[in-house]
């Protein structure tokens, strides 16, 4: 039976059947058990092809002809589209693992001008690089249970790619077969949920989501029932992926808990092939693993429902400034004055110095004390030359709205470039004392320098009184931290190794500056350094992470999953990670 074309009408729309019959002689010979497997599924088994591959006349060392339709496309959506982006199977936010960094094989444009001819004009090679070579649009759990009964049999690296917004490169991998995920998009409004095998009371109002559903999507279903998520500020961000089995921090984290605070129930296939229900009544050793241990390590998961809490209004505090180095370091200093306040009265919101901005929201205040709040902010970007407001809105999804249209002096980190991050979470306990906030600014400020990008993320659950998480695997300094730190570097196509290795560099030198005055709290492993420091300790610490293994081991003692700094890495020895530096 021969291989399919993508099965998506978004996919197949820019993708088109002749490409895909041009990229077959680019891929090896079928062996038999993948020609087997690919029948068991009704022949879906596809190619995944690196996106920009319409442009090059060379694709793996071989002739092919450029489509100049599909390359103009491509051209247009390459950088910081990402809704697009988002729909490419052969598309990551963080292009360099699209790539293989270690030999620089990559099939990229010139992010910065992607009309750029010279970055695929001959002899310019379109290379695989870490591209799953094959992968399956998944339709249901039965392609999932055969995709693991292959693995397993043959061995072959497995990830699960959901919409490629992952800046640790775990759904992508050289000569894998990856899980396609993007297009399970069911929602469905339960009035009364009660978890399966529980006994009321305890009915709940909920959303149970399929694995495919993004954040644009499910925030504008809750609103049209009434209700909110806690949810990130990407749209394209798959919300029962990653983001929710890590943890998942947003903006009203504040006042309404993390992502995992509120999952009720998930449905997830383990590597034995099972259609399994976690949650507080059966497997709940799985279900605490899948709040907050990590995403594409346990199972995969098919399903999630999460509670919905009724509609708030929000206050929003945008102040701005003009982009100098002296207005940071003033604002900088009276927002880590002012942080614990701030946290405890709920506000949430990211501070981005590249862009002299600070967009906070609350739903706890009414616009006078809101105002109030964070009058001495307003103060200081006015007397800087900024110009600042509080405004009303009337739901988290109008919110949502404008920060994502552009419309609040905010910057969303970009996609389509190379992302050498680092990141630190920064504990309440370094603002105790005037002393300790002199050094958490200068650490900040030096921490800056050392970055193209960077922002505080105001994104934790330290006013948060709902819970304390002990019924989590979220790593407990979330708690007793006020923000997040992230730090970014990049580098340029047709870059050399040495410049790979630069940007990562720099991103641990700027982190080095908050982790030596920080040195018991951690990060966040869905957004840290490829290169942490102890990891096990920094992303989850000790004893839980010891905790996490013991259930990964009885879910998945093969191991079939692995992802990189994952519980149970198997470490960068194995061949999956051979495009790592």
């Amino acid at each position: 039976m021969p291989f399919a074309t993508m099965g998506s009408a978004i996919v197949m729309s820019v993708v088109m059947t002749s490409l895909f019959q041009n990229a077959r002689a680019q891929f090896p010979v079928p062996t038999p058990a993948l020609n087997a497997f690919n029948a068991s599924i009704g022949g879906r088994l596809a190619f995944g092809i690196p996106w920009p591959e319409p442009c090059f006349s060379s694709y793996n060392g071989v002739a092919v002809t450029p489509n100049s339709t599909q390359c103009a496309f491509v051209q247009q959506n390459f950088f910081n589209n990402h809704e697009v982006r988002s729909q490419q199977f052969g598309g990551y936010s963080a292009i360099q693992y699209e790539a293989c960094m270690s030999t620089g094989d990559e099939c990229a444009l010139d992010w910065t001008n992607p009309t750029n001819s010279a970055a695929f004009a001959p002899p310019a090679d379109c290379k695989q690089g870490s591209v799953p070579p094959y992968y399956i649009d998944v339709q249901s759990t039965s392609d999932v249970q055969k995709a693991l009964t292959f693995v397993k049999s043959t061995g072959m690296t497995f990830v699960i790619k959901n919409t490629g917004h992952d800046f640790k490169g775990r759904s992508s991998a050289p000569n894998s077969l990856a899980l396609w995920m993007l297009h399970l998009k069911t929602m469905t409004l339960v009035k009364n949920f009660v978890a399966d095998g529980c006994k009321p009371p305890g009915a709940a109002k909920a959303i149970t989501l399929a694995a495919g559903v993004q954040f644009a999507e499910l925030f504008k279903f809750a609103d049209d029932n009434g209700v909110e998520i806690v949810g990130g500020t990407d749209q394209t961000v798959g919300a029962v992926g990653g983001f929710l089995q890590g943890g998942g921090h947003s903006s009203i984290t504040p006042s309404a808990g993390m992502a995992v605070d509120r999952v009720l129930q998930y449905k997830i296939v383990t590597t034995d092939g099972v259609l399994r229900t976690a949650n507080a009544c059966q497997n709940s050793d799985l279900f605490f693993a899948l709040r907050g241990g990590g995403g594409g390590t346990f199972g995969v998961v098919m399903e999630a429902t999460i509670l919905a809490t009724p509609t708030r209004s929000y206050q929003i505090a945008s102040i701005n400034w003009p982009v100098n180095n002296d207005n940071l370091r003033q604002v900088v200093s009276m927002f880590i004055d002012n942080a614990t306040g701030l946290a405890t009265q709920g506000w949430g919101g990211y501070l981005t110095p590249s862009s002299g901005s600070l967009v906070m929201t609350n739903p706890n205040l009414s616009a006078s004390a809101a105002q109030k709040s964070v009058q001495a902010l307003l103060d200081l970007s006015t007397s800087l030359g900024g110009s600042s407001s509080v405004t009303q809105v009337n739901s988290f999804f109008q919110w949502f709205t404008l920060f994502v249209n552009d419309k609040l002096t905010v910057q969303q980190d970009a996609v389509g470039l190379p992302n050498a991050l680092s990141s630190r979470l920064i504990p309440q306990a370094n603002h105790a004392t005037a002393a300790s906030r002199a050094q958490l600014l200068d650490a900040l400020m030096n921490a800056f320098s050392n970055t193209v990008f960077s922002q505080i993320h105001f994104t934790t659950p330290f006013g948060f009184k709902g819970t304390k998480g002990a019924d989590t695997s979220v790593n407990p300094i979330w708690r007793t931290s006020l923000y997040q730190v992230i730090l970014v570097n990049t580098w340029f196509v047709h870059s050399t190794l040495a410049d790979r290795q630069a940007a990562f560099a720099a991103s641990t030198t700027a982190a080095n500056f908050l982790r030596d005055i920080t040195p018991k709290s951690g990060a966040y492993h869905n957004e840290a350094d490829i290169h942490e420091p102890n990891f096990q300790a920094s992303f989850w610490g000790t004893a839980l992470y010891k905790k996490l293994l013991g259930i990964k081991n009885k879910y998945d003692p093969g191991p079939v999953l692995d992802c990189w700094n994952c519980i149970g890495w198997k470490g960068t020895s194995a061949p999956q990670y051979k495009c790592y530096i």
